[in-house]
Order: C-alpha cells, then sequence, then structure tokens
C-alpha cells in the first residue's frame, strides 16, 4: 500500500495541468490550496486517531506477539489478573493510518498545486521550488 501511495504523489506531482489556468485570490493561493489544505489536516488527523482513538482489537501493539491483547483479555476471568487494563496492547488501525497518509498525501500535492510552488520528481528525489513575484 505504501508503494502505491508513492506512485499515485509521484504522478499527481508530474503529470502538469493540461491547459487549466488557475484562479487566484490577492495572496496568491487557488483553490486547490484551500482544498488541499482540508484535505492534508484531514488525513493527518485520520492517521492520528488511528493509532490512538480507534485501536483494534484482533491484534497486538508494538512487538508483541499477534494475541497478546486477546491473551490479556482472556486472563481477566482469574482473580489474580482481574484489574489488568489491556487497552494499550490493542494494535494500530492500519486502514485508517494508511488512508489518512494517503489523503494527506493528496492534500499536499494540492497544496503544492494551488500555491506558486512546484514539485519535480528527480532521479535523487523531489525537488521543490517557489516563485516570489515583485
Amino acid at each position: 500500500m505504501r508503494a502505491g501511495v508513492a506512485i499515485l504523489i509521484a504522478l499527481l506531482v508530474a503529470t502538469p495541468v493540461a491547459g487549466q489556468s488557475q484562479t487566484s485570490s490577492e495572496s496568491g493561493h487557488g483553490r486547490t490550496f484551500w482544498t488541499g489544505l482540508a484535505l492534508g489536516v484531514a488525513g493527518v488527523t485520520m492517521s492520528v486517531l488511528g493509532v490512538t482513538v480507534y485501536r483494534v482489537e484482533d491484534s497486538s501493539t508494538g512487538n508483541a506477539p499477534p494475541s497478546t491483547y486477546q491473551t490479556c483479555v482472556a486472563q481477566k476471568s482469574n482473580p489474580v489478573y482481574a484489574t489488568n487494563n489491556c487497552d494499550a496492547l490493542k494494535g494500530k488501525n492500519l486502514p485508517l493510518l494508511w488512508s489518512g497518509v494517503a489523503v494527506g498525501a493528496l492534500g499536499g500535492v494540492l497544496v503544492i498545486h494551488g500555491s506558486r510552488t512546484s514539485a519535480e520528481v528527480t532521479a535523487n528525489g523531489f525537488r521543490l521550488s517557489h516563485t516570489i513575484r515583485f
């Protein structure tokens, strides 16, 4: 999935806008800038929620074996382990996390497209350049 997101970003950054003129306000930001900013914030929010609040019970976190959370919950029936707090062992919600990464990346591409910044994919990585007009 990570490779797919990287390819999607590279394609969106590398393809020129096919003859479309960009409407800009006095600040130099186009419509896609504000849409991209909103998408970027939404993507970051989704990713943070996926690793904090909306954790899943079908996997475990960190280097723990996959069934650690289920084992902890099963031990609660024993009076010795009845006070176990197993919530810290829940795993990340990977679909929500990677969806947030993809939405945030798309928002970043739209922010770059809507500002006076251009992005170029080179052999060594990405190059960002910003145009300042006087």
